[in-house]
């Protein structure tokens, strides 16, 4: 059987070909996996966001109810189908969307040297093991110059893009395998960057709670369903080879590593200013959204529970950061001017700009406070660029969205019996902390108009702290920071429920 598979909109053209044995049935995932090319399905393909529609140029599988349920009936007729449930059985040639194989962008950390050093044996590897990326930096140890640096798209996501669909991946089975996708991925990543014959004697990770049982090969049944417990919480160290590896510790279930790893980078640069007692609120915008308040001795930390609306997964509009994805805009007199990754043809909105259409489309009186749009857009939604509209629905998301963070963050200052006012800083990281503008965020109620003037944007900011602990390992502090720390539990109290409604709207 011949399975040909083009990617839409890549000049020149590329066509991918499987053979398989005749008759012998294959899923579309299963032949992208053969052919080596990711296949983006933000549910992991449980028929919840209906988005990674292909169409079949011939040979188009029936129709399943699955596809019913995403698609017009002209579009199965033109060969639409859902591609998360196709199963191929004959000849077929396949159009991809470009947004479904795309490589997802992601933040850095800058100061890179490009230039490796002559001692091949004094590097150190900083990982940060995201839900949707992940981003390896080599660091001279003598210097602490970042010496490469690279991002690449977390291959787990055929899983789903949330750390939910991963853990019940893992208990369906697949744990292995999602340990293995990682383990390949970086070990991609490492060559990519240092070549082969480069040695490295300090490598230390850092990833969310979930990621780091799953690299690990820890059992993830606990993190399935309240009370949500985890295996280990603890920092864990080990020798393999010639590597001494670290794993940084996490607070609970949903504040990970990747935040202790960030509270650690802002710790040890506030020591250096001697300004260890600076309030400040850490916000991390990413898959999830992780909110920490340290009050000069607490850190009250919570994780909300945003969904994937504000970095576009589950819009109608929406992409991953992706080249081609709407990453800023404006409007004037209804007309949008934007900007795109990679200054591609637009495909769709990435997060930040979501966050920009939704304030733009406030503040030029397109839709009132309760983010509904004016008549003549309600029924088609308003355009953006050819093809791309945002509806109705889409909006509503992303007041959910906006509604649990900022709602949460009002949450994290009552149990700290602080205001605003009280706080020096306000820190934001994260893919989309590091791209949103803090005008749009502020214009629909993400943040509080009091500490706008002490936002501070830290990039990824869990392989920075990687990075300082590589430079300067304090695991005093680390513990510090875990014994410190007191979780605030939103979804069983009835207060955030009340905030949650009063903060649905811009």
């Amino acid at each position: 059987m011949e399975i040909k598979v083009v990617i839409e909109d890549v000049v020149p053209e590329q066509e991918y070909m499987l053979m398989t044995k005749p008759g012998e049935a294959i899923s579309f995932v299963q032949a992208m996996d053969d052919l080596g090319l990711k296949f983006y399905r933000p549910c992991g393909g449980y028929e919840k966001c209906l988005s990674c529609a292909i169409r079949f140029v011939y040979g188009a599988p029936e129709m399943t109810s699955a596809d019913e349920r995403a698609l017009d009936f002209s579009e199965m007729r033109n060969g639409w189908r859902l591609g998360c449930k196709c199963v191929i059985t004959k000849d077929c040639k396949i159009q991809v969307p470009k947004r479904l194989v795309s490589e997802i962008t992601s933040v850095g950390v800058s100061g890179q040297e490009n230039e490796l050093p002559l001692d091949k044996t004094n590097i150190a590897i900083a990982v940060d093991i995201g839900t949707t990326t992940l981003a390896v930096a080599a660091i001279e140890l003598n210097t602490g110059k970042v010496l490469r640096q690279q991002t690449y798209t977390n291959g787990q996501l055929k899983y789903g893009a949330d750390v939910m669909s991963r853990i019940k991946a893992a208990i369906d089975g697949h744990g292995e395998e999602l340990r293995d996708i990682v383990v390949k991925d970086l070990m991609g990543l490492g060559t990519r960057i240092l070549g082969e014959d480069f040695l490295t004697h300090k490598v230390v990770i850092s990833g969310n709670t979930v990621m780091t049982h799953l690299f690990l090969g820890y059992p993830v049944d606990g993190l399935a369903a309240y009370p949500f417990v985890p295996y280990t919480l603890d920092s864990v160290k080990f020798r393999e080879s010639t590597r001494d590896i670290f794993f940084m510790p996490s607070i609970s279930t949903f504040v990970g590593g990747d935040i202790v790893s960030g509270l650690y980078y802002v710790r040890q640069n506030l020591k250096k200013k001697n300004h260890e007692k600076d309030k400040f609120l850490f916000v991390d915008l990413g898959t999830n959204a992780e909110l920490v308040l340290f009050d000069g001795t607490t850190y009250w930390c919570s994780s909300a529970s945003a969904g994937p609306a504000l970095e576009g997964a589950s819009l109608s509009c929406g992409v991953p950061s992706v080249k081609g994805a709407i990453n800023h805009l404006s409007i004037n007199h209804c007309n949008v001017t934007y900007s795109t990754i990679g200054n591609e043809k637009p495909i769709g909105l990435c997060g930040s700009g979501v966050i920009d259409m939704i304030y733009e489309l406030y503040r030029n009186d397109i839709i009132d406070a309760g983010g509904l749009l004016k008549d003549e857009y309600s029924e088609s939604g308003f355009p953006i660029a050819d093809g791309i509209v945002i509806t109705g629905e889409d909006i509503q998301q992303v007041i959910l969205a906006k509604a649990a963070i900022v709602s949460g963050i009002q949450m994290l200052f009552e149990a700290a019996n602080l205001t605003a006012v009280h706080i020096d800083h306000l820190y934001v990281s994260g893919g989309l902390g590091a791209s949103v503008g803090v005008l749009s965020a502020a214009g629909i109620g993400l943040f509080p108009e009091a500490i706008l003037s002490k936002y501070e944007t830290l990039g990824n900011s869990s392989l920075l702290g990687d990075i300082e602990f590589i430079m300067n390992p304090d695991e005093d502090t680390l513990q510090e920071i875990k014994d410190n720390s007191k979780v605030v539990f939103l979804a069983t109290d009835p207060k955030f429920e009340q905030l949650f409604l009063e903060n649905l709207h811009l």
